[in-house]
């Protein structure tokens, strides 16, 4: 199974991290980083930068977007 957490420039960090810690346990799964390009973004406080790890073109349908 596919998830793809989308991260956008302003986003609050604990919509994706929180998330994350949870589908990252399941057996079988590939969780992704998902953004326009690969690199750091800033959450809404400009302070913690997140690292988006594939683009939208490199996961085309995942079977979960969050």
């Amino acid at each position: 199974m596919q998830i793809a957490i989308v991260l956008y420039p302003g986003f609050t960090a604990l919509d994706a991290l929180g998330p994350y810690e949870v589908l990252k346990m399941m057996p079988d799964v590939d969780v992704r980083f998902v953004a326009h390009k690969t690199g750091p973004v800033a959450t809404d406080r400009g302070v913690l930068i997140v690292g988006a790890t594939h683009t939208f073109d490199e996961t085309p349908s995942p079977d979960m977007l969050l």
